[in-house]
């Protein structure tokens, strides 16, 4: 095997931390002695062990502790990201790799945390561990494009998602919008539900659909051992709900309600308010919600709410469902963004990836102009 296929082995371990993980990095590590992997781990859940610490605990299982030092001494560490120097929640990955004299380290991004970038590395430059930063580099940075961008741009990574007709509507002139797109589109929504940490909604959509925001998949569907639980995303409404009930389906199964408001209101051991002066609050309440650890965001309507999202360019994707059906000239539009005065300076999204689930069509957009 080559560097390159340790890489990518350490990405496909890191992938498997990527429900439980946020808000840290997904990380997946291998060690390597005489081309031969004699242990692997990757960060299981947030707040405990890292990949490489895991990784170290593998070959250990493997051989046996006082062998194990013998073999891990004078080993290759592939890992994706770079290792830790800090100690926060866990004690510094870098010097565990010092102390068990790892000799060579791949590592194919810089940490993007101010904190850290390139001080991990320097370390174990210090300390005679050759090092190689780069490897498989732009699949590492798309593999932890949630952690770049709350690093970079101090706010969550943020998923705009729609289901339309065919001719571009959301729902009929009356409001009536269930259900445009098909069951395993929908199946398949509730599958990103399941990756981000937080669903938003406007406070209409909340207030008129009552909808419950929670993963409604089995342990099976979502590939989940039978000994985890699924963890519900945080509900998240922007403006004061005015209708809201004891009985409403955002307050069920005890999952975390956050609202962004200009009004507070009483709070409750689920229920936070945040309270704004400001009209235009939706930068400050994101920047607020990711210092809740809410590292990600679906946010799934209504109109209005999408529309402020891509008119202030803050969203990473955009993900439609396009049903085939007409919804007809007065119905609702899925999205009404402001004209630009020439084509030349229109924003234009990359088109990543096209699904089809039955007739239902879902497209997924990357969002370049940020």
């Amino acid at each position: 095997m080559k560097d390159i296929d340790f890489m990518a082995r350490a990405i496909e371990l890191a992938k498997r931390g990527r429900l439980r993980a946020q808000p840290n990095p997904m990380v997946g590590c291998v060690i390597v002695k005489n081309n031969r992997i004699i242990g692997e781990g990757w960060h299981q859940e947030f707040g405990k062990a890292h990949a490489e610490i895991n990784a170290i605990k593998d070959c250990k299982k493997r051989f046996g502790i006082q062998k194990a030092l013998k073999i891990i001494a004078g080993a290759d560490m592939y890992v994706n990201l770079e290792p830790c120097s800090i100690e926060k929640n866990t004690p510094p990955c870098a010097n565990a790799l010092v102390e068990h004299q790892i000799k060579r380290l791949f590592c194919g991004t810089l940490d993007p945390n101010p904190k850290i970038n390139g001080r991990g590395i320097k370390l174990l430059k210090k300390a005679g561990i050759h090092t190689k930063v780069g490897l498989l580099r732009k699949e590492c940075k798309q593999l932890n494009k949630i952690f770049f961008t709350n690093q970079k741009k101090l706010r969550p990574y943020i998923i705009l998602k729609s289901a339309q007709s065919i001719d571009g509507k959301i729902a009929l002139k009356n409001g009536e919008s269930n259900w445009i797109s098909n069951a395993e589109s929908r199946k398949d929504s509730h599958r990103i539900r399941s990756r981000v940490k937080g669903i938003l909604v406007g406070r209409g959509t909340a207030e008129k659909d009552n909808p419950s925001l929670t993963v409604r998949l089995s342990k099976k569907e979502l590939c989940i051992d039978k000994n985890k639980t699924i963890e519900q995303p945080v509900k998240i409404i922007i403006g004061n709900l005015k209708k809201a009930k004891k009985n409403n389906k955002l307050f069920s199964n005890n999952a975390k309600v956050i609202i962004g408001s200009r009004n507070s209101a009483k709070q409750s051991k689920n229920l936070e308010y945040i309270e704004y002066k400001e009209k235009d609050f939706l930068d400050k309440f994101l920047k607020d919600l990711l210092a809740r650890n809410i590292s990600s965001i679906l946010v799934e309507g209504g109109q209005k709410t999408l529309n402020t999202f891509i008119a202030k360019n803050l969203f990473d994707e955009l993900v439609i469902y396009t049903a085939p059906i007409f919804l007809g000239d007065e119905s609702i539009k899925t999205l009404s963004v402001k004209a630009p005065n020439s084509i030349k300076n229109s924003s234009k999204l990359k088109t990543v990836k096209i699904e089809r689930f039955k007739d239902d069509i879902k497209t997924t957009y990357y969002n370049e102009n940020i």
